[in-house]
């Protein structure tokens, strides 16, 4: 087979900022023909809506510098280095190894493109910002399944907990997690620790024991989920952990995306979380706008559980 003609490098120029993407033929996504320029174009596309979400909020990169096939792949949260007039890097001190990191804020297009021209298909957010690590802004109820086939259950739990929390006056935002779950949030003050939402979501969890047959608050087993029971993931909300962020790739073979729902559409409950791809999002969004964007505004406190 003749290797493929991977391109010579092209350059952008975003704000002021002379981007050069290497290798622009590069597959990315091979059993759909994606290669690298069109997944920088796609983040090129979309960052008008994603860039909010990662104001002044660490990101955790997850590179796959060969293509989701490439055979190499790695997640990199301590930069030593990036260019500083589209990037800011600043410091954490990590509580497990007792050191401090330089972890990246990405602020601007050239910034998010920077990344994605460096092999960053999936960028993941923590659920708090700069300087107050210690205090998120939003609570993630993280649900999950085994497999796809199964996905009708995690629509049933979405929708159950939209009525726990409906019932405690406490709005709620979903998106898919471009795997084979969902993820609702609840924006908060960052008013409370860490420990606080955590147990704040892990009773929610215990309410939800009413619906025996398909949800668990456990992992078990050490996974975050098991076949035909829907886990209600807490443990997700500690400090410096991250969720893939709205409108993320995923490095799955169709290229999914993280991508923001209405209750409406979920409540209706005929789609698959597949259905949203780089190819599909583009224009979901020209239609529909950011149907997450409430996170951002939208910021409570939480309610006292009996």
């Amino acid at each position: 087979m003749a290797p493929i003609d991977e391109g010579k490098p092209i350059t952008w120029q975003i704000n002021n900022y002379d981007l050069e993407i290497k290798y622009p033929n590069k597959p990315y996504f091979p059993d759909i023909h994606v290669n690298k320029l069109e997944t920088i174009s796609y983040y090129r596309d979309v960052s008008e809506v994603m860039l909010p979400f990662f104001h002044n909020r660490p990101a955790t990169l997850h590179y796959f510098p060969r293509g989701i096939k490439g055979g190499i792949s790695f997640y990199k949260r301590d930069l030593k280095d990036a260019p500083s007039n589209i990037i800011d890097l600043v410091p954490y001190q990590e509580l497990t190894q007792d050191k401090t990191i330089l972890v990246p804020i990405i602020n601007t297009k050239a910034g998010l493109l920077y990344f994605a021209s460096k092999g960053v298909i999936e960028f993941h957010l923590w659920n708090a910002t700069f300087p107050n690590f210690d205090k998120p802004d939003f609570a993630v109820f993280d649900l999950d399944i085994e497999t796809l086939s199964d996905f009708d259950l995690v629509l049933k739990t979405s929708l159950a907990l939209k009525k726990e929390l409906d019932a405690l006056n406490v709005q709620s935002f979903i998106k898919t997690s471009g795997g084979t779950g969902l993820h609702v949030y609840v924006p908060i003050k960052p008013i409370y620790t860490h420990v606080q939402v955590r147990e704040w979501i892990k009773n929610i969890g215990i309410l939800m024991k009413k619906y025996p047959d398909f949800i668990t608050v456990n992992r078990i087993g050490g996974k975050t989920h098991t076949n035909g029971m829907v886990t209600v993931d807490y443990l997700q909300n500690a400090i410096s952990r991250s969720m893939v962020a709205p409108y993320s790739l995923r490095a799955q073979p169709t290229a999914t995306v993280s991508t923001p729902l209405s209750w409406e559409e979920v409540a209706k409950g005929d789609f698959l979380p597949t259905d949203f791809t780089i190819k599909t999002v583009p224009q979901r969004i020209a239609e529909k706008g950011d149907l997450f964007k409430g996170v951002l505004i939208e910021k409570q406190e939480l309610p006292i559980i009996d």
